[in-house]
């Protein structure tokens, strides 16, 4: 998918959810790119202060979003594209913040108003969580899943924002960082630059297996990201 596809829907998604003071960031790989990692996305992924029925109300069949029907209660997919015939859809994935059993909030959360050029919607503004945020997403990524592009995002963000990182390195959750060591043995060295406490990240995790996780469930992506 290319990237100015990407920030078309990315402006979208601001011209719709902004006007309704809706808060909302966009993090995972898209983001990083948008910041300059040499990433490429097939989607975009947004945490949002909403629940799924209002986002539902406020976005499908309007503004070019389409809802994607499944059963989740924290989050909502939706295929945008603003071609009458729906060509070249971009997948827009809406991980809400209120949902039955929710046990994090957003109150604290400054996103980034960054500007994007679109191919067709020209330039405009999207919001972003903020790097550290960014860093938390793909630590738990890094943990839960094998896919090495999160291990070379995570190393890009350090590279490029280690030492806000490092300010807020005790907001991290031990067994993310644990597992993700298990998975990415590599990232040893990156975790020492941040002055993380490897051994008890380690101990943490001592009795799990990353290939023997429990599925995903729901609010995990929002725990990654705000606990």
């Amino acid at each position: 998918m290319l990237q100015d596809r990407l920030n078309d829907a990315a402006i979208a998604l601001h011209r719709m959810l902004t006007p309704a003071n809706v808060r909302f960031g966009i993090f995972g790989g898209y983001a990083i790119g948008v910041l300059g990692g040499s990433r490429e996305s097939k989607d975009i992924d947004c945490l949002a202060s909403i629940s799924k029925d209002q986002v539902l109300a406020l976005l499908d069949g309007k503004g070019g979003f389409a809802a994607v029907p499944q059963g989740r209660q924290d989050y909502v997919a939706f295929l945008w594209s603003d071609s009458v015939n729906r060509a070249n859809p971009v997948l827009v994935e809406i991980f809400c913040e209120q949902f039955a059993g929710a046990q994090y909030t957003m109150r604290n959360v400054q996103a980034t108003i960054r500007t994007v050029n679109g191919q067709r919607l020209g330039t405009g503004p999207s919001s972003f969580l903020d790097p550290f945020l960014l860093f938390k997403g793909k630590l738990r990524a890094a943990a839960t899943r094998a896919k090495f592009h999160d291990s070379a995002d995570l190393r890009w963000l350090a590279d490029r924002y280690g030492q806000a990182i490092q300010m807020r390195r005790n907001e991290l959750n031990p067994q993310y960082i644990g597992l993700a060591l298990k998975r990415y043995p590599e990232l040893e060295l990156l975790f020492g630059r941040l002055g993380v406490d490897i051994a008890r990240a380690k101990h943490s995790v001592r009795d799990l297996s990353p290939s023997r996780l429990p599925p995903p469930a729901q609010g995990d992506v929002q725990r990654g990201l705000l606990a």
